[in-house]
C-alpha cells in the first residue's frame, strides 16, 4: 500500500514538473517575441522622414555637423534624397539637417542647400516669377530655360519653387506657372550637364562639352536635345563661315594703295 501512495506521489510530481518546465518554454518563447518585436519597432523609419530635395551643386554631406566632420560625398544640384528629421548647429551656430541618399549612405549637410517636403523640376520655358499664386504680384526677375529648382508645393495652376536663377547671385523662393517646368528625370539631368557646357568660354571646348552630351545615350530622350544639337550647330556655322572681318581690311589696304600710288602720279 505505502508502495503504491509512493509511486503516485512520484507520478504527480513528474507530470507537476513537466508543465512547470513546460510553462517555462512557452514564456521565454513569448518574451523572445516580445524582444523581437521591440527590435522591429526600433527599426521602422522615422516619421519625420521627407523627400528632399538638393538645390546647389557639389554640397558636402559629412560624418557629424560640422565643417571639420569627415567628408562622405557630395549632392548635386537637383538630386533627390530623404530629410531624417534632425538638424543640430554647431560651433558657429551653422545648422545642418540629417539625410540619406538613394544609396543608403547618411551624413549631415548645410540646411541652405537642401528643400525638404519637396520635389526636383527643370524649367523648359523661361518663366516669369510671381510674388504670390495671382498674376497681379508678377515681378522683375525670370528664371531661365534649363534652371534646376525644387517645387515645394502646387496651387492649381502655380507652383512654388526655390532655387538659383541663371542671372541670380542666391537661393530665391517664388511662385512659377506650373506648365513651364518638367519633373523628368532625364530633362533635370539633362539640364545639369547641357547648361554648363552652353556656357563655357571657349568656342572649341564648347563644342567638345556639347558633343559629350548629345552623345549620352542616356539623355536622348530629354527635351533638350534640340536645344544642344542647335547650340553645337551654331558653333560648327560660325566656324565654316569666311571671315569677312579680314576681306575688308584687306580691300581697304589695296584702296590706300591705289590712292598712294595717285597722289605720287599726280605730284610727278
Amino acid at each position: 500500500m505505502i508502495t503504491k501512495n509512493l509511486l503516485g506521489t512520484l507520478t504527480l510530481s513528474a507530470l507537476l514538473m513537466a508543465c512547470g518546465s513546460k510553462n517555462s518554454e512557452q514564456e521565454a518563447t513569448t518574451t523572445a517575441d516580445i524582444e523581437t518585436d521591440s527590435t522591429a519597432v526600433a527599426e521602422t523609419p522615422s516619421s519625420n522622414e521627407v523627400e528632399a530635395v538638393g538645390i546647389w551643386d557639389k554640397v558636402s554631406v559629412r560624418a557629424t555637423p560640422s565643417e571639420d566632420g569627415k567628408w562622405l560625398t557630395s549632392v548635386s544640384l537637383g538630386e533627390s534624397l530623404t530629410y531624417l528629421g534632425e538638424e543640430a548647429k554647431d560651433s558657429n551656430d551653422k545648422v545642418y539637417y540629417k539625410i540619406r541618399l538613394n544609396d543608403g549612405k547618411e551624413g549631415w549637410v548645410r540646411h541652405e542647400f537642401v528643400v525638404p517636403e519637396a520635389k526636383s523640376a527643370v524649367f523648359v520655358n523661361e518663366s516669369d516669377i510671381y510674388n504670390r499664386p495671382d498674376l497681379l504680384t508678377k515681378s522683375d526677375k525670370k528664371f531661365s530655360k534649363m534652371d534646376i529648382i525644387a517645387v515645394k508645393q502646387t496651387q492649381d495652376d502655380w507652383v512654388e519653387v526655390a532655387g538659383k536663377r541663371t542671372n541670380g547671385k542666391w537661393i530665391e523662393t517664388g511662385w512659377v506657372r506650373k506648365s513651364n517646368i518638367s519633373y523628368e528625370p532625364v530633362d533635370i539631368a539633362m539640364a545639369k550637364f547641357a547648361k554648363p557646357a552652353m556656357e563655357t568660354e571657349d568656342t572649341d571646348s564648347r563644342a567638345k562639352k556639347l558633343e559629350e552630351v548629345l552623345n549620352n545615350v542616356d539623355l536622348s530622350s530629354s527635351a533638350f536635345v534640340t536645344d544642344v544639337k542647335e547650340a553645337l550647330d551654331e558653333i560648327r556655322l560660325n566656324a565654316e563661315a569666311p571671315e569677312e572681318t579680314d576681306d575688308a581690311s584687306t580691300e581697304e589696304d589695296s584702296m590706300e594703295i591705289e590712292d598712294e600710288e595717285v597722289l605720287e602720279e599726280d605730284g610727278n
